[in-house]
């Protein structure tokens, strides 16, 4: 039966408008009360699209003069429409996301998502596509069997979780996830309820960890809610796009479907100063942010008349994936944990925007990968404390670590000894036990190597009269020197302190090492020089100097 097709695109649907005497079909979803009537079913003008036995419904086409009797029928609960759903993505420019959710530093505490097995229901992903690894897949598209990608879009939400990191193309916030492509969507992008409950009714039966939703409908379907509660019910954790309009929103109800349901996170996209997407859903149901424009990932399709591997591209369905790729992080970061909870650790680490607290332009804010490890690490740093990231970071890469008791002990003044330690770590100098020039600092000192080194290379300097007094607390203007003789910062020597005089040996660190983003003074315009720096402290300051995203 031939159809016209207009779209509205606000609401990302496709309303058929029957030909000019032509009967018009509908696509619906019909729950029966017990079981399924099959003889009900055999109907000339019924056409079966998906069975649901253990939900007793199925997903057929009806004329709609037909649908009265259908109705009427004592074996038949309800019917919902079976409304085409659609990607959301509005294709353009360059990639940014990946260091704005600290995915970097995540891959340098080692998590990758290995073995985490995550369903991308969605336009299916490029088999062949060499930046990506696809572990298996299905097609619920009607005479395709193969879960190929044929529309583009569903192999840059799959890039954005999992590409490779090698050393090409672009690489995902979890390149050693196992992922899987459910084929819901077709060349055009499209699909129906029905096809979405299939695809997740599968990831059940494959035992999948994590399902990514890029797709969205303005009304949800009894059918579709049922499945995706049970899939919850399994500890499977399930991300979805808020949706896109293509005009700017000033005000809406609240996010569209699937991502309006509880069990489902909803995400919403920011773009790189932390700001809403004009085109994102937001409302209530809103759980999280996530980069959503510009962003660079694998594809499969043309591209202004170019096949391409790789494309740019807008929409809350680049922001989704984000969240995906994140939680699969969580769940190899922290095993024993439940999908609930690692969905509340997804919340409680995000970055705060908008209103203070969970509010309906960015939910909880914006998802951060997992670099807070150091909470679990030692027992006197609380989640969440200013310094945790950094610390975190720093004993992931095995540049400080705790007492014998299991300890840091942040508030207590670092050492000279124990400071030289981390700058040698952190920049690879060699820390063998060695004679050194020091009186006071004997070969067998656990940092003698570091300081001969770092001495040798005009790093730190001793005192006078031939100490180095290793167990003597550092001063905030010495800790300066330090690392500006280390990292040779390129801070312009000027600023706003009234306790640095230019007369003192710390003023050209001080403001080096101020002015590159390394350290902040305090509110009353002071930087307190002379003040013993604590461990915490120099621990904030050696991450910024060794990785950008903390300035």
């Amino acid at each position: 039966m031939k159809k016209l097709f207009l779209f509205i695109f606000l609401f990302v649907f496709i309303i058929p408008l029957t030909v000019s005497g032509e009967e018009k079909d509908e696509r619906i979803i019909v729950n029966f009360d017990e079981k399924i009537d099959y003889e009900l079913l055999k109907h000339s003008s019924i056409e079966v699209h998906h069975v649901f036995e253990e939900y007793s419904a199925v997903s057929l086409t009806i004329p709609s003069s037909e649908r009265e009797w259908l109705t009427k029928s004592p074996a038949v609960k309800r019917i919902d429409p079976d409304p085409e759903v659609r990607t959301e993505s509005t294709p353009q420019m360059e990639s940014w996301g990946y260091k704005s959710v600290k995915a970097d530093i995540s891959k340098s505490m080692g998590l990758t998502g290995k073995g985490v097995k995550v369903g991308v229901i969605d336009t299916g992903i490029k088999i062949d596509h060499p930046d990506l690894k696809v572990a298996g897949g299905i097609s619920f598209v009607d005479d395709q069997s193969s879960y190929h990608d044929d529309e583009g879009h569903g192999t840059h939400v799959a890039g954005i979780i999992g590409a490779q990191d090698n050393s090409f193309g672009t690489v995902g916030v979890a390149p050693l996830v196992k992922l899987y492509a459910i084929k819901s969507l077709d060349s055009s992008g499209l699909g129906n309820q029905s096809d979405i409950v299939a695809g997740i009714e599968w990831a059940i039966q494959q035992d999948l960890d994590i399902i990514n939703l890029s797709i969205t409908a303005n009304q949800g379907s009894y059918l579709l809610q049922q499945v995706i509660d049970k899939a919850y019910s399994k500890g499977i954790i399930i991300v979805a796009a808020s949706g896109n309009a293509l005009t700017p929103l000033s005000s809406t109800t609240d996010v569209l479907f699937p991502a309006r349901y509880p069990n489902v996170i909803a995400v919403g996209s920011v773009d790189a100063k932390k700001v809403k997407s004009s085109f994102s859903y937001f409302g209530p149901s809103l759980e999280l942010v996530a980069p959503g424009e510009e962003v660079f990932s694998t594809y499969s399709g043309y591209v202004d008349g170019v096949l391409q591997d790789y494309a740019i591209m807008d929409g809350t369905s680049m922001a989704a994936p984000y969240v995906a790729g994140i939680a699969a992080l969580y769940k190899q970061a922290y095993p024993e944990k439940s999908h609930k909870e690692i969905r509340v650790l997804m919340q409680k680490s995000a970055i705060d925007l908008g209103k203070k607290g969970k509010d309906s332009d960015y939910g909880y804010g914006m998802v951060q990968a997992p670099n807070q490890i150091a909470a679990d690490r030692f027992p006197d740093i609380k989640e969440g404390i200013w310094y945790e990231d950094e610390v975190s970071y720093l004993n992931s890469k095995n540049l400080i670590t705790g007492y014998e008791d299991g300890y840091f002990y942040p508030n207590k003044p670092v050492s000279r000894a124990e400071a030289i330690t981390m700058i040698g770590r952190a920049l690879n100098l060699p820390g063998d036990l060695k004679l050194t020039r020091y009186s006071d600092v004997p070969d067998g000192h656990y940092a003698s190597g570091y300081i001969e080194t770092a001495s040798s290379k005009g790093i730190v300097n001793g005192f006078p009269d031939g100490t180095f007094k290793p167990r003597n607390s550092i001063l905030r203007g010495d800790a300066a020197i330090m690392l500006d003789n280390a990292f040779s910062f390129a801070g312009d020597v000027t600023g706003i302190f009234s306790d640095v005089k230019e007369n003192k040996h710390y003023y050209k660190a001080v403001y080096s090492v101020y002015n590159s983003g390394i350290a902040t003074g305090y509110p009353d315009a002071t930087f307190k020089p002379e003040n013993n720096i604590t461990r915490a402290e120099f621990a904030v300051l050696l991450a910024r100097a060794l990785e950008p995203s903390f300035r």
